[in-house]
């Protein structure tokens, strides 16, 4: 009896310990859960000129600042912006840049096709700040597109004009040949008609 209530013990203390691990991490995700929830959340200004023309340099910016508006130093921003394909929507990088000491951080970006342009600067976040981002449209005014959809066919060396040309050179062999063809037919289906013609003009005279 002594041994069943010895092991009955040991088995109470192994629950209790167990119990106590579980309940120490569970504090421990509870409080960095807590403590990442009232990281303070910084403000990101995005700024650039309304409108521009395709590859134009314009200069994007964004100033980081903290809640009271103090500059955030030494922090990396990354700007990009959304592009849609095929009803599918992605992210295209223009790229990144660290806040100097009045918390701006700068760049230069040249936009390559027409239209709204959502340009988004991304704060990740660190020890200190929670993440955050501000998102602007650019307008860029129609021009000349520096991005263009290339043909179904190319033929190394040859432009537009060329390349119809020897398009339309094929069509015209190809219905030459297919004429070629009718007037063959045509004449061999009307020889046996003219033989049996000329015989029975032979059989009369005779």
């Amino acid at each position: 009896m002594i041994h069943s209530f010895t092991a009955l013990l040991s088995r109470s203390q192994q629950l209790l310990g167990a119990l106590a691990i579980v309940i120490a991490l569970a504090g421990v995700m509870g409080w960095s859960s807590i403590a990442s929830a009232q990281q303070p959340v910084p403000s990101v200004n995005l700024g650039f000129e309304p409108s521009a023309l395709p590859g134009e340099t314009i200069a994007v910016s964004a100033y980081l600042t903290d809640p009271l508006g103090n500059p955030i130093y030494d922090a990396e921003i990354e700007f990009h912006y959304d592009v849609e394909f095929m009803n599918v929507t992605d992210s295209v990088e223009i790229g990144t840049a660290v806040t100097n000491e009045t918390g701006l951080a700068l760049l230069t970006w040249q936009p390559r096709s027409d239209g709204e342009n959502h340009i988004v600067a991304s704060f990740a976040g660190n020890d200190v700040f929670a993440e955050a981002s501000d998102t602007q449209i650019l307008e860029v005014l129609p021009g000349e597109q520096l991005y263009r959809e290339l043909p179904p066919y190319r033929i190394p060396g040859a432009n537009m004009w060329l390349t119809s040309g020897l398009i339309t050179t094929v069509w015209l062999i190809f219905i030459f040949s297919l004429a070629l063809v009718g007037w063959a037919n045509l004449k061999t289906r009307n020889e046996p008609h003219t033989s049996n013609t000329e015989a029975k003009g032979g059989s009369a005279d005779a």
